[in-house]
C-alpha cells in the first residue's frame, strides 16, 4: 500500500515539472480543431475599382445631325444610326467616295472628251478647187459606237449644195448637190500615256456631185484608211489630226484633217476643224455629245 502511494506521488511531481517546463501557450494559439478568432474572414479591399456604366456617353450633337438611337445593354445588338448620325461608320473604310480623278468614265467631269461613244452633228464650208464651182454650205453627223475594247464602228453622212458657173449663155440657177456617206471600222490604243491616243480606221466613202444645166456630175465609191492622232492638253479640250488616203479617181484621194474640241458640259462638246484634201478644202463647226 505504501508503495503504491509513493509511485502515485512521484508520477503527480514529474507531471507539474514538466508542465512548468513548457510554458504558458503563445497569444492566439487555441484549442485543436477550434480556428482562431477572425479566420476565415475577407480582409477590406485596398483599392476601389469604379463601376462599369451600363450605356453609352451621349454623343456630340452638331446642327443638322441626327443622334443614334441609345441602348442601355452594352451586349445587345446596336440598332441602325440615323442618316446623318454623329458616329462615324465602322468597318467601311474601303467604301469611301473616291476622290475626283481626271475626265475619265465616273468622273463627275462625265466621260473621257476621248470616247468612242459619241453622236456629232457638224457645219461644213467646202471650197472646190474646180474653178466652175463655188462654195458649198454642208450639213452632216457621224455616229460612233464603242464594241469591245479597243474596237468601235462609225457611220457618217453629209449633204449641201451650192453655186455653179453657168456653162451656156443665158443659163441660171446652175446650183450644184454633193453628198458623201462613209462607213468604217478602228482601232485605239494609247501611246507614252492616257493622254495621247493612236487611231486608226478603215471603210468605205461614196460620194456623188449633181449640177443642174451643165454636164458636171459624177458618182464614186471608194475604201479608205486613216490613222490619226489624239491627244488632250488638258481634260477639257482635244486636238486630233489626221489623214485619209482612199482609192478615189475623181473626189479627194487624200486629206489632211485637223479639228479641236473643247468641253463645255460634262458630256458635250464644241468642235472646230478643217480639211485640206485634192479637190477640196473645207472648213467645219459641230457640236459633239458622249455618253
Amino acid at each position: 500500500m505504501k508503495k503504491t502511494i509513493f509511485g502515485i506521488l512521484v508520477l503527480g511531481t514529474m507531471l507539474c515539472e514538466n508542465a512548468s517546463g513548457q510554458g504558458a501557450p503563445p497569444p492566439g494559439y487555441g484549442v485543436m480543431g477550434v480556428p482562431p478568432p477572425g479566420y476565415g474572414a475577407t480582409p477590406p479591399p485596398t483599392t476601389t475599382v469604379p463601376a462599369y456604366p451600363n450605356s453609352l456617353p451621349p454623343p456630340s450633337i452638331t446642327p443638322g445631325v441626327t443622334a443614334p438611337l441609345p441602348y442601355a445593354d452594352p451586349y445587345a445588338t446596336a440598332p441602325m444610326p440615323g442618316a446623318l448620325s454623329s458616329y462615324a461608320p465602322q468597318g467601311a473604310g474601303g467604301y469611301n467616295t473616291p476622290p475626283p480623278g481626271t475626265a475619265g468614265y465616273g468622273s463627275p467631269q462625265g466621260p473621257s472628251i476621248i470616247n468612242y461613244d459619241s453622236m456629232e452633228v457638224f457645219y461644213r464650208y467646202v471650197d472646190p478647187k474646180n474653178k466652175s464651182l463655188d462654195g458649198a454650205h454642208t450639213i452632216g453627223g457621224a455616229l460612233t459606237v464603242a464594241l469591245f475594247n479597243p474596237l468601235y464602228l462609225k457611220v457618217g453622212a453629209s449633204w449641201g449644195s451650192g453655186p455653179s458657173a453657168a456653162t451656156a449663155a443665158g443659163v441660171r440657177n446652175a446650183d450644184y448637190d454633193f453628198a458623201t456617206v462613209q462607213a468604217g471600222a478602228g482601232f485605239h490604243t494609247t501611246l507614252i500615256n492616257d493622254r495621247l491616243t493612236f487611231v486608226g480606221e478603215a471603210g468605205m466613202i461614196y460620194a456623188n456631185i449633181k449640177a443642174d444645166n451643165t454636164n458636171l456630175g459624177f458618182s464614186e465609191g471608194s475604201i479608205y484608211v486613216r490613222p490619226a492622232l489624239r491627244f488632250t492638253p488638258f481634260d477639257f479640250m482635244e486636238v486630233q489630226a489626221g489623214v485619209t488616203v482612199s482609192s478615189a479617181d475623181k473626189y479627194d484621194s487624200k486629206v489632211l484633217d485637223l479639228s479641236t474640241y473643247f468641253r463645255v458640259l460634262p458630256m458635250f462638246d464644241i468642235g472646230l476643224g478643217a480639211d485640206f484634201g485634192d479637190t477640196t478644202r473645207a472648213f467645219r463647226t459641230s457640236l459633239r455629245l458622249r455618253w
